[in-house]
Parts: structure tokens; C-alpha cells; sequence
């Protein structure tokens, strides 16, 4: 599938979930605020690289016990050798935490766990698992949905903060989540697109 493609499809999955949260419960419950989309984001993010690369595996949250330690990445893209290849943190709005210098901060931690772990097993809720390598080859990625309610200036220190500390940061769109327009999607979906499989 084409990149302008991908990027349209996910545009209108993410346009519905936003549309399905603003659906009435019932004529006597009144909401004051949208119902969260974060795992429908998440899930948009995962349909989208797999189809940038279909031959690669997406694990979506899972859970991975180091030393007594839950972390749970996003999405990590494993290849065809069943080696994680980038890991992915989603934030749906970059704007709840203004300065990323923290969530940076936490990917390069668990970066460094799993480097040092060398072999992480990866738990989903259904009860099955993945043992997959980890090398120091894992591209980092720290993507946000849209870049409102963060200004510029904001974006461009996170944006540096990030390229300091070798992680990909994109703000993939602006506006809102019914009426996305494309940001640095492309440059994303290109990085993805060229990951080494």
C-alpha cells in the first residue's frame, strides 16, 4: 500500500473512534468530556506500520517482566528474524506534558533494560508469549497524534531534546482528531518504511 494511502486510512480510523466517543449514552447521562481514544490511536498506529510492513510482527502493549519490573512499550516492530527492530511510544496529544524531556527519559531507560536483557519475553493478555532478541540496532520513536495544544516553540525544544538522545520524534498531524492534516506523517512513515527487515 502506498504511504499517501496509509496515511489517509488511518485519518479515517482515527476520525471514526473520535466520532463513536461522542455518541449519547442515554437521553439522562451527560458526558462534560470525550471518551479516551488512546488504544484506538494505538491500534491505528499499529494497523498503519503494518501496513508500511506487512512482513513484520506488531506488538501492541505487551507486558515485559525484568527483575521484578513490568514495562510495557507501546508497540514494538519485530522482523522476519524475530528481532525488535524500532519501538514506539504514542502519546494521542503532545500537549499534556509540554516539555517530553520525561518521556524521552523512560524510552531510553527501557532501551537500555532491554539492550542489557538482550532477550526480552513478551506477555499478551490472551496468556501466550514471544521471546525476541533485542540489540542496540532498535530505532526509538517518540510520536504524538497531533501537536495541539503545545506550542511551537515547545515542539522545537522536545523535537531537539529528542534528536539529542538518537529518538525519532514526529508530530504526525495538527487540528484535531476529526479533522487531522498531515504534519510529519510522511517523515514517519518513511523511517518505518525503511527499517531494515
Amino acid at each position: 500500500m502506498e504511504i499517501v494511502d496509509c496515511i489517509e486510512k488511518l485519518k479515517s480510523e482515527i476520525k471514526y473512534a473520535y466520532n463513536e466517543t461522542k455518541k449519547t449514552l442515554g437521553d439522562n447521562i451527560y458526558r462534560g468530556h470525550s471518551r479516551a481514544i488512546s488504544s484506538d490511536i494505538e491500534d491505528g498506529i499499529a494497523l498503519f506500520i503494518s501496513r508500511l510492513q506487512p512482513s513484520c510482527k506488531i506488538f501492541l502493549d505487551p507486558s515485559i517482566h525484568i527483575d521484578h519490573k513490568t514495562h510495557r512499550p507501546d508497540l514494538l516492530v519485530i522482523n522476519n528474524k524475530n528481532e525488535v527492530i524500532a519501538m514506539v511510544e504514542i502519546k494521542a496529544n503532545m500537549g499534556w506534558c509540554r516539555n517530553a524531556s520525561g518521556v524521552i527519559q523512560k524510552i531510553l531507560s527501557e532501551d537500555l533494560i532491554f539492550k542489557n536483557t538482550r532477550t526480552i519475553n513478551c506477555e499478551f493478555s490472551n496468556n501466550r508469549s514471544y521471546d525476541t532478541s533485542y540489540s542496540n540496532n532498535v530505532k526509538l520513536f517518540l510520536i504524538s497524534l497531533t501537536k495541539g495544544n503545545c506550542s511551537d516553540k515547545n515542539h522545537k525544544s522536545n523535537k531537539e531534546y529528542a534528536n539529542a538522545n538518537n529518538v525519532y520524534q514526529f508530530n504526525l498531524f495538527d487540528g484535531w482528531y476529526d479533522s487531522l492534516i498531515n504534519c510529519e506523517i510522511e517523515e514517519f512513515a518513511k523511517q518505518i518504511k525503511n527499517l531494515a527487515v
